[in-house]
């Protein structure tokens, strides 16, 4: 705070005049940035200002004459624009990370969606090849052959539904992080990718159990020797 026996606010000093006690302008326009003043009274205006700082409870007051400053500093910078000009910019730019986060999990949907197809597609056709052999007349499983064999398949698949749904959640968790992180730097809307992300071991569930139905019945059948009728 200045007084008569110290150097006088930069405000003080701009309008050359003596810096009291009470200076309204004292705790937030120092002696050593006069830049930061002369900004703020040319577009403002210092009346204006000493204004709204006494309008103001103390607490606020510092805020605002940061807000004055940055407002003063764009509208010199870019007299047509101001700050508007540059938080458009930011919002623009938000909005493209925003579009290419929601293309990012559309595509990785996809690939998840695909690996979950091609991940059962070698055990059904073994599945369906092991079949036509004990219809020409291979040796049929036992029991207890069978039995072990769909215990290591059931793992198996088991195994890959948990790796499926860890690639999911991670994917997730990521999306999740990365719109945390937007949000906070400036704030805008979300498009909705998440949505995509859930499908894929839902289908894989439905083929799974489809698959398991039709393992068991043909291995009832294989068993009897009583094909399906026709």
């Amino acid at each position: 705070m200045s007084s008569s026996s110290s150097s006088p606010c930069a405000a003080c000093k701009f309008l050359r005049r003596k810096c009291t006690q009470g200076c309204v302008f004292a705790p937030y326009f120092p002696p050593d940035n006069p830049a930061k003043f002369s900004h703020v009274h040319r577009v403002f205006g210092a009346s204006n200002v000493a204004k709204l700082l006494n309008d103001l409870a103390p607490a606020q007051r510092e805020d605002a004459v940061n807000s004055l400053a940055y407002e003063a500093e764009a509208r010199l910078q870019d007299p047509v624009y101001g700050c508007v000009g540059y938080i458009s910019v930011l919002q623009h730019r938000l909005f493209m990370l925003q579009r290419e986060l929601y293309a990012a999990n559309k595509e990785l949907s996809a690939i998840i969606g695909r690996a979950s197809v091609a991940a059962f597609a070698p055990n059904h056709q073994f599945h369906a090849g092991a079949g036509i052999g004990l219809g020409l007349g291979s040796q049929p499983m036992t029991y207890r052959d069978q039995n072990q064999y769909d215990q290591q398949e059931e793992q198996q698949q088991m195994f890959n539904v948990q790796q499926l749904a860890e690639a999911v959640a991670a994917a997730r968790e990521q999306e999740m992080r990365e719109i945390e992180r937007l949000m906070a730097d400036g704030g805008g809307v979300v498009p909705e990718a998440s949505s995509t992300m859930i499908v894929a071991p839902q289908q894989h569930n439905l083929h799974h159990n489809h698959h398991h139905h039709h393992h068991i019945s043909g291995s009832h059948e294989g068993r009897s020797g009583v094909g399906p009728s026709s």
